[in-house]
């Protein structure tokens, strides 16, 4: 008898160990704004890294610092696309929610070792500062008045394509996503960054109109010393 309950159990364990998880139980919001690697093998699915980024609880954002060790590689986030997340020990372990590719409604989780600072991370053009969170909330105030009406027909439209494509695409110190993207922006100077591994940064300041703005940014391979 007692085999076939130790059967059953190593049976019936995977069920527990990879129920399907639900993202209404991560109630937090997390925005990467910077991963490193330490190291990934996508044959094994092992992936290491570090990083920074904010997290938030309701109205409150907090800055942290970040190590892992999972079976899928954290990204950074575009700004209206963050990781839903959940404390699993407060301030200290961060479980991140993100979906599995090409799986319809599955998800898969990686815990952050976190280190939560008192202010708030801003990625600027250049690179990451720690603002205080009585600057965050005067920045956050101006980019509010600045911000696009849906619909409006007052705004750029930006198509960003690369050679080679999946580069990653800054406005004005904002990761928005991977080319090719369509953005929508508000007329005026923009500093656009188009950034791939391996191959050296293009950057270029552009001055928007309202309508629709191609641009292919064609990027050179890094020289080999």
């Amino acid at each position: 008898m007692n085999r076939f309950c130790l059967l059953a159990i190593i049976l019936c364990f995977p069920a527990f160990a990879f129920a399907s998880k639900n993202p209404a139980d991560y109630p937090l919001k997390v925005h990467i704004l910077q991963q490193n690697w330490s190291s990934h093998n996508n044959y094994r699915n092992e992936f290491k890294g570090t990083g920074r980024g904010n997290v938030w609880e309701g109205d409150l954002i907090h800055a942290f610092d970040y190590s892992y060790e999972c079976s899928f590689g954290v990204r950074r986030t575009a700004r209206n696309q963050p990781y839903l997340a959940k404390w699993k020990q407060p301030h200290l372990r961060l479980a991140l929610l993100a979906s599995q590719i090409g799986k319809e409604n599955k998800y898969q989780e990686c815990t952050l070792k976190t280190t939560v600072h008192d202010g708030v991370y801003f990625l600027g053009q250049g690179g990451i500062t720690e603002m205080s969170q009585e600057e965050y909330k005067d920045w956050r105030a101006k980019r509010q008045e600045n911000s696009i009406i849906p619909g409006s027909s007052a705004v750029s439209r930006l198509s960003i394509d690369s050679t080679p494509g999946s580069a990653e695409i800054e406005v004005d110190g904002d990761f928005m996503g991977n080319t090719p993207s369509t953005l929508e922006l508000n007329p005026g100077e923009h500093h656009i960054a188009v950034k791939k591994t391996g191959y050296r940064a293009w950057e270029k300041t552009i001055k928007l109109t309202a309508g629709r703005v191609t641009v292919n940014a064609e990027l050179q391979k890094e020289s080999s010393q």
